[in-house]
């Protein structure tokens, strides 16, 4: 897990640690009253910081009168939390690009996630939470600071190791990935190193929650801009799931802000006008403009989101999606001709139209690849994408438009191609339904709770011997005129009792067709109660046995009852070739059916076996773990049990494959590690971990000869603080003096613990007598200033000495407290 590697490897944890310049900056940065003298000297000691600084002080972003010269003049102009901001922006800049060299990745588009972010939070926060908007400022440009630090540091921990640019967007199911894999999201993983940095508490729990758009309304206001500003970057940069949900965004903002539509549009130019300035200042380039919508304004949008909508209600086929496109064409940019090719809806093939200058829609015949559609029009066109998914391009007849015109034509056909992607997925898919519906070999028919028929395809028209359609009459009406009585006041009999849930039964009857001589007929009926929008209803199915016989018709009917037994289990069930080849899956969603199972499953690690089709010849040990990447690129750890259906392994043409989702266990594991090793209440290191980490660190010590050392202490007139203001104001002391231990100790070299009750205890590495005497004064002080003298310590501190064990140095520190404890306490006693 990514948390206990990073709490238990001092080598990774350099890495990841900023430097005492941007630390100092951001300690500075938080404090209510910024020292002006301790920021200006922290600013000198890196001289390029200090240059960048004064020119972002005198660009565009504050439009000074006078050009500022010296830090002191930028802060009686500027304040100095504002200089702060600007400076600690510009220290992480540095930290992360000039930390990590070798790193190879492109910073660039996250920088400008990043300063948009950053700059929307402030503004934001100050209609939200006014005091509290340089704390929402630094909140939106510090939140990603794991992703950013693991990707160069520890990318084997990321879901994608080799992505390059972009990290900080967030994918789908990333945040459940995290947690799976790490125990906790990046937000929080940013939490706790910020809050291990010296960053306020109800800071880093903005930065937690930074991506809880969905409960936005149950956060406080200072959580609420810092969301809203990240989810506002990735609209904005064209990073979101489509263009439609820039315009649903400026919405969301106008009943949070309780802004007009006027005010937010100006929100949104400031906005553009800081964060343009803030990039020049920082060398970066606002990047491939086409994908930003900040470009364009938000009532320019709003028409061609409206304009898309046309799609949703489209009908006819592709050659009704073509005939919009050409009607939003020739009204807004007069474009009369064209080519236009379309991604078919369920297939990879395309459909080319072309419309002639005289207005004549044309359609290619049969669909093609789009290496081999038959363009007239030869020039390059406008691509249709959506999702990251090419939906077809459009060539324009008319070579004369201006530049302003084809960009507005290029965010159009944004929308468009998002509106085609939901037609697609819905209008079309109810075309080609109702047309499958219609040619489908079975009758089916669906029957209101009054017994009219809502719905109903041909082939039941067929099977009753309907002379008009069946829609509107009553199902006793149709079945009346082909069925037998007794079978007709059975199905009455059904539809009067509610509570069985299907009918079913084999009707024998003869028929003449076309004046021809009487033929034995023979139809399976079934009906089956269902639960839809309009209420509940029945599903009538009516299907000809003609050609198959008894036998057949039962055998069907067990494999129906087992199919959907095994349909209702809680485990995967598979049944699998001898060549490796899925030729059953109980559950469909997964799309298992027909693929390799040895590629679709991968055996956790270390696996000695063979992982192939010899697997199943082979001695293997079952059960096995094995984790299952979905055709979506989720993956899912199971424990897979295998066995032969017929035969011995050798022989055997078909295996039986049962797996058990061990997802809920994983989790429930992930989070047992993580209690394992630190105390739930302080977040320190636990007392089982102290004495491992003790251990460990002593060996160390005799390995290297560095020095180590112990302090240990004990709470003064804490069970006074319990008896007079009770157990939840203890636990308070407890949690403020775990969180003072981990802002003072050294990160990845000093590992504090709560040994027990009132007791704490913190290893010290790397340290001589003199320093480790120090570090004990601090506690000390930290103790009785943090409480005002309502708790104090009682603290003894010693080096290791060339004859200690663990133990023996334990015992020591332990003696020297209580001596402090005998003396009065507030002490520190040194052996």
């Amino acid at each position: 897990m990514a948390e206990n590697l990073l709490l238990n490897s001092p080598h990774l944890l350099q890495k990841i640690s900023l430097s005492p310049v941007m630390l100092r900056l951001m300690q500075e940065a938080v404090k209510p009253e910024p020292n002006f003298t301790v920021m200006a000297e922290t600013i000198r000691l890196d001289p390029a910081l200090a240059t960048t600084v004064l020119n972002l002080v005198n660009s565009a972003f504050y439009g000074l009168p006078q050009k500022v010269t010296d830090l002191h003049r930028a802060v009686s102009v500027l304040g100095s939390r504002e200089l702060l901001k600007v400076a600690v922006a510009m220290s992480l800049q540095k930290d992360l690009e000039h930390g990590f060299p070798d790193c190879e990745y492109d910073f660039f588009p996250d920088w400008r996630l990043i300063v948009w972010s950053a700059i929307a939070a402030e503004l934001l926060a100050a209609r939200l939470c006014p005091r509290q908007a340089d704390q929402a400022y630094l909140c939106a440009l510090l939140k990603d600071i794991s992703l950013l630090f693991l990707r160069c540091a520890a990318k084997e921990l990321l879901a994608d190791p080799d992505q390059r640019d972009r990290i900080t967007v967030l994918d789908k199911n990333q945040l459940e990935y995290e947690e799976e894999r790490w125990g906790m999201h990046h937000g929080a993983l940013s939490q706790m190193l910020l809050t291990r940095w010296g960053i306020p508490a109800d800071m880093c729990e903005s930065i937690r929650a930074h991506h809880a758009l969905d409960s936005l309304s149950e956060q406080s206001p200072l959580t609420q801009a810092v969301v809203l500003a990240t989810q506002w970057s990735e609209m904005e940069l064209g990073h979101a799931s489509g263009p439609f949900s820039v315009v649903q965004f400026e919405v969301l903002l106008r009943g949070v802000l309780g802004m007009s539509e006027r005010e937010v549009d100006s929100l949104r130019s400031e906005c553009l006008e800081k964060f343009r300035s803030m990039l020049e200042s920082l060398g970066i380039g606002e990047g491939d403009q086409n994908r930003a919508y900040y470009r364009h304004s938000v009532k320019v949008m709003q028409g061609y989101c409206f304009l898309s909508m046309d799609l949703l209600t489209a009908e006819g086929g592709l050659s009704s999606v073509a005939r919009t496109l050409g009607k939003h064409i020739k009204l807004n940019w007069d474009v009369k001709s064209w080519d236009l090719a379309l991604r078919t809806p369920h297939g990879s093939s395309y459909s080319l139209f072309h419309l002639t200058p005289d207005g004549v829609l044309e359609q290619a015949e049969g669909g093609a690849f789009e290496s081999r559609l038959p363009w007239r029009i030869k020039r390059p066109g406008l691509e249709l994408t959506s999702s990251g998914r090419r939906l077809g391009e459009l060539r324009l007849g008319e070579a004369n438009l201006p530049q302003d015109e084809l960009d507005n034509l290029g965010l159009y056909l944004r929308f468009f191609s998002q509106g085609y992607e939901y037609y697609c997925a819905r209008q079309a898919v109810l075309e080609e339904k109702a047309l499958a519906f219609d040619k489908v070999p079975i009758g089916v028919a669906r029957i209101d709770a009054a017994g009219i028929v809502a719905e109903a395809n041909s082939r039941i028209g067929e099977y009753l011997g309907l002379d008009a359609p069946a829609r509107g009459k009553t199902l006793a009406e149709l079945l009346s005129r082909r069925l037998p009585a007794d079978t007709l006041a059975e199905v009455t009999a059904f539809l009067a009792d509610s509570a069985r849930p299907s009918f079913g039964k084999v009707v024998y009857l003869a028929e003449r067709k076309q004046g021809g001589p009487l033929v034995d007929g023979c139809l399976y009926l079934s009906a089956h109660r269902v639960r839809d929008g309009q209420g509940q209803g029945v599903l009538l199915l009516l299907e000809d046995l003609r050609e198959l016989s008894e036998v057949e018709v039962q055998t069907l009917r067990r494999k129906n009852f087992l199919e959907r037994l095994v349909g209702s289990m809680q485990e995967l069930v598979l049944t699998v070739g001898a060549k490796g080849v899925v030729d059953f899956c109980s559950r469909q969603e997964l799309g298992l059916t027909g693929r390799d199972f040895f590629t679709v499953f991968t055996p956790h690690q270390p696996f000695s076996d063979v992982w192939g089709p010899e697997f199943f010849t082979s001695d293997h040990q079952s059960p096995v773990e094995a984790q299952l990447t979905t055709q979506g690129g989720s993956e899912l750890p199971y424990e897979l049990s295998i066995a032969p259906l017929t035969g011995k392994p050798g022989t055997a043409r078909e295996y039986l494959v049962v797996g058990r989702d061990l997802t809920q266990i994983r989790r429930l594991e992930a989070k047992l590690k993580v209690r394992a090793l630190f105390d739930g209440l302080t977040g320190l290191f636990n007392h089982y971990q102290f004495h491992t980490t003790l251990e460990r660190e002593v060996q160390r010590c005799r390995r290297t000869g560095r020095g180590l050392g112990l302090v240990f202490f004990d709470l003064d007139k804490f069970k006074a603080v319990n008896d007079a203001q009770g157990h939840l104001a203890g636990d308070a002391v407890l949690k403020g003096v775990g969180a003072m231990l981990l802002r003072q100790v050294r990160q990845g070299m000093d590992y504090p613990c709560r040994y027990g009750g009132d007791e704490f205890v913190v290893i010290v590495t790397e340290i001589d007598r003199e320093r480790l005497r120090a570090i004990g004064q601090r506690i000390l002080i930290d103790v009785r200033e943090l409480f005002k003298g309502l708790v104090t310590v009682s603290a003894g501190v010693s080096m290791l000495q060339e004859t200690d064990t663990p133990e023996t140095l334990l015992k020591r520190v332990d003696n020297l407290a209580y001596a402090s404890k005998t003396a009065g306490g507030d002490t520190l006693s040194e052996g």
